[in-house]
């Protein structure tokens, strides 16, 4: 056990960093707000670092402790930017010293460490200063962080970072396949297993008895989320048009802002509403009958993790996470990605069988409390590891 794992936790401090673009929001940075709303219920003190403005702005009002923390906007170090890698190299540099003096002067327990920059500056500080160094992926590693680490001129940052993973007390993933892409990216660089990886999925915090006496619209789907195309959106609106003369009564709802705003607007009809963005996410969803995600590339989606936790049934695509979270015939439908026929068929097989849609949904509510109550897992899966107290 470490010698600081001993305190009482009601003075132990946890350092969370997530730094990214600072108008930048989205479910990495709502994690920070949930994690750090949990370490407090089990008396601890974490304190976020971030660029985010917005997460920033929301954990004041959450009264949480926060820290605006450095970040370089400039991110793509790939092709000819290489040869101002030194430039980068003095901008971890003068992380490193920040950091150092930070941890030095806040004296926490552990770091979390979530974005990029951080896994080498925080890291090598934190370590330096014999404090205990978790990190998070969410889905950074695959989607742009390790990226082509594994061939031999390309993504120089990426194998340092590899590097500096060695000697982190844990990594995280928040689903089993984000965990399965590194191991096999591994493998394909020859370098040995990493014996510090642990999964702890993600999760929600349970709030189905707030929004439990919403009335729930018959023959309603909603999709709730950016509006990009890698959200699947297009082919969800196809989708839908494809099988709406046969459910007169069936209806769509969009919620969310993003690049396909002014698609969504165009493509309104008395069956197909877009009604922006919504400052109550989880009360729209709690009034509908059927969830869905038609996305291309997910980590572990909260979106579905919370439409589980409100006990809806699920249409999404069978890609990355999304088979975690819903099981086929179980308590929702897989679809393929990028098949809008699929996607109907799928649509059209809830609306006529509602007995079945609410088969789907008491089982993902089930499947929630199983496997996705995210304050069960930080006591029984994070803290332990806080502490001192598990064992890889």
């Amino acid at each position: 056990m470490r010698k600081d794992a001993k305190k009482s936790s009601s003075s132990a401090k946890v350092v969370i960093i997530r730094n990214t673009f600072p108008q930048f929001y989205g479910g990495g940075e709502t994690y920070q707000l949930t994690l750090s709303s949990l370490l407090s219920d089990h008396s601890y003190h974490p304190i976020i670092f971030s660029s985010s403005e917005k997460l920033l702005k929301s954990s004041k009002q959450s009264k949480i402790s926060c820290q605006r923390a450095p970040f370089l906007k400039f991110q793509n170090w790939s092709g000819l930017k290489n040869l101002l890698l030194p430039f980068y190299f003095l901008w971890q540099l003068y992380l490193y010293f920040w950091y150092h003096h930070q941890f030095k002067k806040l004296k926490p327990i552990t770091v979390i460490i979530e974005s990029r920059d951080d896994f080498l500056a925080a890291t090598l500080a934190a370590k330096k200063l014999g404090i205990q160094t978790l990190w998070i992926d969410h889905m950074d590693f695959r989607s742009w962080v390790l990226q082509n680490v594994e061939q031999k001129y390309k993504n120089l940052i990426g194998k340092q970072i590899l590097k500096a993973a060695r000697i982190v007390d844990r990594i995280i993933f928040i689903s089993d396949y984000e965990r399965q892409f590194f191991e096999k990216l591994i493998k394909k660089t020859s370098l040995p297993p990493f014996q510090n990886l642990i999964t702890i999925k993600n999760g929600a915090i349970d709030t189905f008895s707030e929004y439990q006496a919403i009335p729930i619209t018959p023959k309603s789907l909603i999709y709730l989320g950016r509006l990009e195309d890698y959200k699947g959106i297009k082919e969800l609106i196809a989708a839908f048009q494809e099988i709406s003369s046969n459910h007169k009564d069936a209806t769509l709802h969009i919620y969310g802002a993003g690049p396909l705003a002014d698609y969504c607007k165009q493509h309104q009809t008395s069956q197909i509403i877009y009604h922006g963005f919504s400052d109550q996410p989880l009360a729209k969803v709690a009034s509908a009958e059927i969830f869905v995600l038609p996305s291309y590339i997910e980590g572990l989606s909260l979106a579905l993790i919370d439409a589980a936790m409100l006990q809806k049934a699920i249409i999404t695509t069978n890609i990355d996470g999304n088979p975690e979270v819903v099981q086929d015939s179980f308590n929702g439908l897989l679809v393929p990605a990028k098949d809008q026929h699929s996607l109907a068929k799928a649509i059209d097989k809830l609306l006529q069988n509602p007995a079945l849609t609410q088969e789907f949904a008491k089982a993902s509510r089930i499947k929630y409390l199983n496997e996705f109550d995210f304050a069960k897992t930080v006591k029984e899966q994070l803290i332990p590891i806080i502490e001192g107290k598990d064992h890889v």
